[in-house]
């Protein structure tokens, strides 16, 4: 109570000081307090401090095959990997090989160093010289980074894209594509140019 708090800092001068002093401390011990409650982050209701905790390998495994679904029950996609590691809610995979499928038939086959799968999900993200080839005209994209999105049935990237269609080779930044690359979108500063062929004469 406020009464048991003066009587602790009692009324003299000589307890006058020890109370500036106490009271000095006590500023110190609340500045240092608010500043780690600040640095703290809320989880579920209540403050915890920041931890950076290490992953723990659920499984790994060498020669990794792997499937997709879609809602109908059919193969979305299909997935080879020299190296896999399983953690909670997601797979790390190393040189890997992927078939996307449209309506349970091949689109595209894409290979990249690395790929990243969220369990939850089934989304895939793939980096590291990737590059795909559509089944349908032969068309190639490359770039350093691309997303697979299973609910949208969707490739994606906001990296530099090249696209080669026949003689055609377009350049620019972020991509939206069907998975046999038919339909693409280039969001950023496409640029197209024509590759002319060499005639025999």
């Amino acid at each position: 109570s406020p009464e048991i708090f003066l009587n602790i800092w009692g009324r003299s001068d000589a307890a006058d000081k020890m109370r500036k002093k106490n009271l000095g401390v006590l500023g110190v011990f609340m500045m240092a307090a608010l500043t780690l409650l600040v640095g703290c982050k809320r989880e579920e209701g209540r403050y915890s401090l920041p931890t950076t905790v290490k992953e723990t390998p659920l499984l790994e495994a060498q020669g990794v095959n792997l499937v997709g679904w879609d809602e109908k029950g059919r193969k979305s996609w299909e997935l080879q990997a020299n190296s896999g590691v399983q953690f909670t809610q997601r797979m790390s995979l190393s040189q890997v090989k992927l078939n996307l499928l449209e309506n349970g038939r091949p689109a595209s086959e894409g290979v990249a160093q690395r790929v990243t799968m969220d369990t939850r999900t089934s989304n895939l993200v793939l980096k590291g010289d990737v590059k795909f080839v559509s089944y349908v005209d032969g068309a190639e994209l490359f770039t350093s980074e691309l997303e697979w999105i299973a609910s949208e049935k969707k490739l994606q990237t906001e990296e530099k894209v090249f696209l080669k269609r026949e003689n055609l080779f377009i350049e620019g930044w972020g991509l939206v594509a069907n998975p046999d690359l038919s339909q693409v979108e280039i969001k950023h500063n496409p640029t197209t140019r024509l590759i002319e062929s060499k005639s025999s004469l």
